[in-house]
């Protein structure tokens, strides 16, 4: 497989987090600060994803709380300064900000699934790396969580007791009691993490920024095509059928529709790669 990657740009919240709780460099969270630093010296701009979710995993073992992964995506500085976060911070509700934010996510992590589900009564985010090679990732999930619980407690905090939240890892697979890290119910042992909370609250106002300039969602849609077409077909075959895996639909047909062409041009592509479908 294509190696996958996410932007450096996290490891920032990390670094400054970490760095208000080590006391000392010799402490836990001073060693894992430490290596954050070296990560980010290696990796100013992308990191490999395995490497990013192992990094984080280590802290999370080095601190022996999940607490801390939380806790980093809640005290995240959303970003003002790049296109996405003006796009994403710039809507006016909730529920628009976390369409385009799940639209735009693969601009900034590959080989993941970013999604939202809207039915009558409620709504799940869910968020799950597809690459089954990269496991466990269970603080990566926390601090990613964290970050879209900020963004749904910045809409409507008095919601946030409605909420539940899904890991994917079993409950004896985690350090800590994570009901009271989360304050809200928590389901382990999930198809995706995810944060199920009332569809009433999807229109709920959302006011972090100037709206934002239509020219930039323009110039993120370009970015994001330009994506798409540089990746090999294979790639973006399998990272399909990874992602639809769970519900099962993963015979050629759908794969191709998902992928925006018919299953001809499909077999015709993978084959100029020396791939087939099966």
């Amino acid at each position: 497989m294509t190696t996958a990657y996410v932007n450096s740009t996290s490891l920032l919240d990390w670094q400054r987090t970490l760095g208000s709780a080590a006391r000392a460099i010799e402490s836990p969270c001073g060693q894992a600060l430490a290596r954050i630093g070296a990560a980010i010296e290696q990796y100013p701009e992308r990191i490999p994803l395995s490497d990013y979710v192992g990094l984080l995993e280590s802290i999370g073992e080095r601190c022996r709380s999940s607490a801390i992964a939380w806790n980093v995506g809640l005290s995240v500085e959303l970003p003002l300064g790049t296109d996405l976060g003006r796009a994403v911070l710039g809507c006016r509700s909730l529920g628009t900000a976390l369409h385009w934010l799940c639209h735009y996510f693969p601009l900034l992590q590959d080989s993941a699934c970013l999604r939202l589900d809207v039915e009558e009564d409620w709504t799940t985010l869910s968020y799950r790396i597809v690459d089954p090679t990269i496991w466990p990732r269970h603080e990566d999930a926390m601090y990613t969580l964290g970050v879209y619980a900020k963004l749904l407690k910045a809409a409507a905090p008095e919601a946030w007791s409605q909420v539940q939240v899904t890991v994917e890892a079993e409950q004896d697979q985690v350090r800590a009691d994570l009901e009271t890290i989360v304050d809200a119910s928590v389901a382990y042992g999930g198809n995706a993490n995810a944060l199920r909370f009332p569809t009433s609250i999807i229109n709920a106002p959302l006011n972090l920024a100037r709206p934002c300039d239509p020219g930039i969602l323009k110039k993120l849609s370009a970015e994001l095509a330009k994506k798409r077409r540089q990746a090999p077909i294979a790639e973006r075959t399998r990272q399909t059928i990874f992602r639809e895996m769970n519900d099962g639909s993963v015979n050629q047909e759908h794969i191709a529709r998902e992928l925006g062409i018919s299953s001809r041009t499909l077999r015709r592509r993978l084959a100029e790669e020396g791939h087939s479908f099966q």
